[in-house]
């Protein structure tokens, strides 16, 4: 369901939690990171690639019918291998089976940075983050506001948070995510602004979607002489106190 039919019919999205995944393979969430970020997919649209490819079925081993794994397990799995400092170690297992299976061999160019795949991912799964946030609290609003909401949204809202973020592709580049999460950020700061403002029903503000999307948003962004920016990795909380989930 669409958050702009939601505004037009004064009712609200209530998102479930994500099931909690059964132990999986490493080396089979490894490639599927890999393929995932060969095909610059969201943590959602691999999971469901997992799901619904015989090709990815095939690469990973899996039955036919096997119903694959919650979106979270390569969040999960990432930070795992990022925090455990395991990322080069995970590579060299990969580098050493290529060698012995006489798929590569010396002389040749292989690129063999594993935390570049792992860290895009990452950036990713941030972007994954702070679009739904932006987009529960603007069905929260639709919900408990309607009018006023009508009244205070920009126009570009209505289509970029119309629908989940993993009904979209999501950048490749580099440059392009951080100007997307630069572009998100910059609308959650202006639901924030609204919502904050002297002429906003002060209700509004203890809305949880609206405390969730500003408790993000304090972690996910900094603002520099009045210029919002998104935060680096190292800028970032500790992962034992971030908020991972809207």
């Amino acid at each position: 369901m669409r958050w702009a039919s939601y505004l037009r019919t004064r009712t609200s999205l209530q998102p479930s939690p994500p099931a909690v995944a059964p132990a999986l393979s490493p080396a089979r969430l490894a490639l599927a990171s890999i393929l995932q970020f060969g095909e610059g997919l969201s943590d959602r649209q691999a999971a469901e690639v997992v799901r619904a490819r015989i090709d990815w079925k095939y690469a990973l081993g899996l039955e036919l019918t096997d119903a694959g794994f919650d979106y979270s397990v390569l969040s999960e799995f990432r930070d795992r291998l990022i925090t455990g400092s395991l990322e080069q170690s995970l590579l060299d297992t990969i580098l050493e089976r290529a060698v012995t299976a006489g798929l590569l061999r010396a002389g040749g160019r292989q690129r063999t940075d594993s935390t570049h795949v792992l860290m895009a991912m990452r950036t990713m799964n941030r972007l994954e983050q702070v679009h739904e946030t932006v987009r529960a609290s603007l069905n929260a609003l639709a919900a408990a506001a309607p009018d006023w909401l009508l009244a205070q949204a920009e126009r570009g809202w209505f289509e970029r948070y119309e629908a989940r973020v993993e009904d979209y592709r999501l950048p490749r580049n580099k440059a392009e995510r951080i100007q997307l999460g630069h572009e998100i950020g910059a609308d959650g700061d202006g639901v924030l602004r609204a919502v904050y403002s002297q002429a906003a029903p002060g209700w509004l503000r203890d809305l949880p979607a609206v405390q969730t999307l500003r408790h993000v948003w304090i972690q996910q962004y900094v603002t520099i002489d009045d210029q919002l920016r998104w935060r680096t990795p190292d800028e970032q909380p500790p992962g034992t106190i971030r908020q991972i989930s809207p």
